[in-house]
């Protein structure tokens, strides 16, 4: 998100984008894209303080610090501003291994320089809040697309029962769980995630 590429590939009326750093102009881009807007801040600092209580969106991705916590937060803080047709998009629910699952981001360096590991990728354990969105929000209805490290989509839609799990273990999931337990993610090409979101709607 920072460096703007899926943001400003993406067309709306009005988009809000929000990082603690862009590292792209995005001044220019906020004066030649009407309806754009930036906040180089936190997202704990734009829900809390700069969202106004009638801000709604049909939209709204979440692609952040990658650790659990944060992105859990950021879920709950984002149901408040969704309309209620809308959808929540969480990137990076499927680590590529398992160092790119680690929460700490140094940590993870410091193994692969170890190891002679040269990729860079990392997701850290945001795959954890599929399994909280999968016990905790029954409300909402959700799919996995498994492409590009995984986004869950997810929209209002009620489901009959959610796991008997805790928090506690939600927490514990470990990235082995990703494939044991890969039914939670309800893995779904986006057409078909299209068509029960629209069927959702009716």
């Amino acid at each position: 998100m920072n460096k703007g590429m899926t943001f400003n590939a993406l067309k709306a009326g009005t988009k809000v984008a929000v990082d603690p750093k862009f590292l792209f102009d995005f001044e220019a881009v906020r004066q030649e894209v009407p309806g754009t807007s930036f906040h180089e801040t936190t997202s704990d600092d734009y829900f809390g303080n700069i969202a106004s209580r009638d801000t709604a969106f049909d939209v709204i991705y979440l692609d952040g610090l990658h650790t659990a916590e944060q992105t859990i937060r950021d879920l709950v803080n984002a149901t408040s501003f969704l309309k209620d047709c809308g959808v929540i998009i969480i990137d990076d629910v499927f680590p590529c291994s398992y160092v790119a699952s680690l929460p700490n981001r140094r940590e993870t360096r410091l193994i692969r320089q170890a190891s002679g590991d040269t990729t860079g990728a990392w997701m850290g354990d945001v795959y954890r809040l599929v399994f909280f969105v999968e016990t905790f929000c029954q409300q909402f209805s959700y799919c996995t697309v498994n492409n590009n490290h995984g986004q869950l989509v997810m929209w209002r839609e009620p489901r009959r029962s959610v796991p008997d799990r805790t928090l506690t273990q939600v927490g514990e999931k470990a990235y082995k769980d990703i494939f044991l337990e890969k039914d939670s993610f309800q893995c779904a090409p986006l057409s078909q995630i299209l068509k029960r979101i629209e069927a959702a709607r009716r």
